[in-house]
């Protein structure tokens, strides 16, 4: 080959590498941020006693009113051991889990709760009962001795299964709470509204427990059919959960509502405690008349015998009794709770609305290319819809990703902008709406 040759040939893959090159990556920029949800907070009925709560955990939203002092919170607290319970012992949806026999410290149990006037659900020595039936006696009926039972059989006694209690509490950042007992009898359990909404969402997050506290009645081997204490299951889209009084508690109750909204559902919590109830009941007292004979004096007349005779009733007086005012029987007690728990729920289910984020070909940035002095411009828009279901007023965090290369296409996916709230998660690709326009050969050519 001639020099000559060798010269041409050089030129050549100098102009051909000068058109195949590649060529510098367009600019890129978005407009898209952080969407506020419109309106602001609704006025919910918060109850004028004790504390309330309310929760939507895939929002991520959560309000209270009446701080977060700790005070007894009555049965609540077996939600709390009824999550220890599931998470020692797993059961899958639908399945019984585990056999449990009775024994003579289970029946002794049910007797003292009983002759104590607890809440509680007779057994028998030798009965078996499964996990989930266990379950069933603990939240539909409430059942102290039950969740005796289920402790022990747990951790091998009530006092080591309490410590499992105050562990999970601490783990799902229940600061005000605190667990002597399984059952939430003892007056020295403590919580709060919000503490009882943390556990109540960890539960229902588990499918057994929220198929056993869905039901509107349980049925067991010795006392046969009956309904869950919560009466408000079944009806207005409640699904459970727990309900729970003591003297010193008062009335106290959680309840989950799931709702449909813009064709998604999504489960709202609402809880009230300490709130008033009915006065007791008390022993009906008798009224004692008494009549008075007049004395005659030595040598006087007596009145005729057809005078009526001159009476002096006493005055009535109710005799004292030795029954404690809080063992006196309460007319259901809850009576005041169910109102402010219901319109608690109603309130916080309605203010939950679909928040629009996107729809397909919104604009949401720019791709620009330069070349002969001039900026090629082309939009970058969204190829789908997004929405989330939100409370009033939240932000919705909008987070993308967008690389365009040279030469981009007509509707080439060019990155995805992610919107979060609470749990909800939505991903949307981003495109480009027409093609990036690129330099002909001529100005590749004498462009070095």
């Amino acid at each position: 080959m001639t020099i000559g040759a060798v010269v041409v040939v050089g030129i050549g893959s100098v102009e051909a590498w000068h058109v195949t090159r590649p060529l510098p990556a367009p600019a890129s920029q978005s407009s898209l941020t952080s969407v506020k949800v419109p309106g602001g907070p609704p006025v919910l009925p918060w109850p004028s006693k004790g504390q309330g709560a309310v929760q939507v955990p895939a929002l991520g939203f959560a309000a209270n009113s009446n701080g977060t002092t700790p005070v007894p919170i009555a049965s609540l607290t077996k939600l709390v051991t009824a999550v220890v319970i599931l998470r020692d012992h797993p059961v899958p949806a639908d399945a019984s889990g585990p056999s449990i026999t009775m024994t003579a410290s289970d029946v002794a149990e049910y007797d003292k709760d009983a002759n104590n006037d607890e809440s509680v659900t007779a057994v028998a020595v030798g009965e078996v009962l499964t996990e989930r039936q266990l379950l069933e006696g603990l939240l539909a009926r409430s059942a102290n001795n039950i969740a005796f039972t289920l402790a022990v059989w747990d951790a091998g006694s009530e006092a080591v299964f309490v410590v499992k209690m105050n562990a999970l509490a601490a783990s799902l950042g229940m600061t005000s709470s605190h667990y002597v007992d399984a059952s939430g009898f003892d007056q020295h359990s403590v919580s709060s509204a919000v503490d009882c909404l943390k556990v109540a969402a960890a539960a229902m997050a588990i499918p057994t427990f929220a198929e056993v506290v869905a039901k509107s009645s349980v049925t067991l081997p010795l006392v046969g059919t009956l309904p869950n204490l919560v009466t408000e299951i079944g009806s207005n889209g409640v699904v459970g959960i727990k309900s729970g009084y003591t003297s010193q508690a008062g009335g106290c109750m959680v309840l989950a509502g799931e709702r449909v909204i813009a064709g998604r559902p999504v489960l709202v919590l609402a809880v009230v405690i300490g709130q008033p109830v009915p006065p007791p009941i008390v022993p009906p007292t008798t009224t004692t008349t008494t009549t008075t004979v007049p004395t005659v004096p030595m040598g006087a007349t007596p009145p005729p015998a057809t005078s009526p005779p001159t009476t002096s009733p006493l005055p009535t007086a109710s005799p004292p009794t030795t029954t404690p005012v809080q063992d006196l029987t309460v007319p259901d007690p809850e009576r005041f709770t169910r109102p402010a728990a219901e319109s608690l729920l109603s309130a916080a289910e309605g203010a939950v609305v679909p928040a629009l984020l996107s729809a397909p070909g919104k604009v949401v940035g720019t791709a620009t290319s330069t070349w002969g002095g001039i900026h090629h411009e082309v939009a970058v828009d969204t190829a789908g819809p997004a929405m989330v279901l939100a409370w009033p007023g939240q932000t919705v965090v909008a987070t993308h990703t967008l690389s365009v290369p040279p030469g981009g296409r007509s509707g080439e996916r060019v990155g995805t902008v992610s919107y979060v709230l609470g749990t909800q998660l939505e991903l949307v690709p981003l495109r480009l709406s027409e093609t990036l326009p690129e330099p002909p050969l001529w100005w590749r050519l004498i462009h070095r």
